[in-house]
């Protein structure tokens, strides 16, 4: 049975409480690194030197310009690092928030939200190497900046619905997150983040019908100053609309059960 109305009161009253999920998204990163001297810069130390090792060798390995490789690269690995943390964080959500959806009466879509925010506060910490790496090569990017912000919303709805429906799946089939990370993983070599799709002889459906492609190109696109493509802004804003239609009425038709599978 359908309850659309509790689903979308449950909507409306998560995104109400945003003063809560965006600070338990903060605390949640503050205690990871609690007593750490960087913190959470850590991750864009480690970041950094996976970047400049893989992006040098692979441009070598491919005989690629670096001034046009490296930059591309760049966004490409902290997008996809966004949409994987995103999904896989999203996937176990009911899990680990199980003690809390157990005792605690709220709307389930915050903790949803919060793990979104936890990753978006990771992703801009992490976005310091390409503002490092576009001050090297002498590049700015202009307007594209504000542009790829819109970008990044659709990627982050996009990503959001993805969440519901895996962290809803997760929470009754306990293979589910298992499934996702494999997933996640082969979708990486699938998707134009290391290799660039003008490098293919041909335009195959890999890269035609698989949406995260869509979902790197604009952001990508309009920090590299590259031409826009229409056909990538209307997949990912099409899915974004028919993505939550369906989440929606698969949380309305799960919802009271999530409480009793965590």
């Amino acid at each position: 049975m359908y309850q659309i109305g509790p689903a979308w009161r449950d909507l409306m009253g998560s995104i109400a409480q945003w003063q809560l999920w965006a600070y338990l998204g903060l605390q949640d990163i503050k205690l990871r690194y609690r007593r750490s001297v960087l913190g959470p810069f850590w991750i864009t130390l480690s970041m950094a030197m996976t970047i400049i090792g893989v992006g040098i060798l692979y441009a070598k390995i491919m005989n690629t310009n670096m001034h046009d490789y490296f930059p591309f690269f760049t966004v490409g690995f902290l997008v996809w690092n966004l949409i994987a943390s995103l999904i896989t964080d999203g996937s176990m959500v009911f899990i680990n928030d199980g003690a809390y959806i157990r005792q605690v009466p709220g709307p389930l879509l915050t903790y949803i939200l919060r793990s979104s925010w936890r990753s978006i506060i990771i992703f801009f910490h992490n976005f310091i190497i390409f503002f490092g790496v576009m001050a090297y090569l002498e590049i700015w990017s202009g307007w594209g900046y504000l542009l790829a912000l819109v970008g990044l919303a659709l990627v982050t709805i996009n990503c959001a619905w993805i969440a519901l429906l895996t962290g809803i799946l997760s929470a009754r089939y306990r293979d589910i997150p298992q499934i996702v990370q494999s997933l996640i993983s082969v979708l990486f070599f699938l998707t134009p983040v290391i290799w660039q799709s003008n490098q293919l002889k041909g335009r195959y459906a890999f890269i035609e019908y698989n949406p995260f492609y869509h979902f790197l190109e604009v952001v990508r696109a309009p920090l590299l100053n590259a031409p826009l493509e229409p056909r990538s802004w209307l997949i990912t804003g099409g899915l974004a609309i028919l993505g939550w239609i369906f989440a929606l009425l698969f949380f309305a038709r799960y919802r009271r059960r999530i409480v009793y599978w965590v």
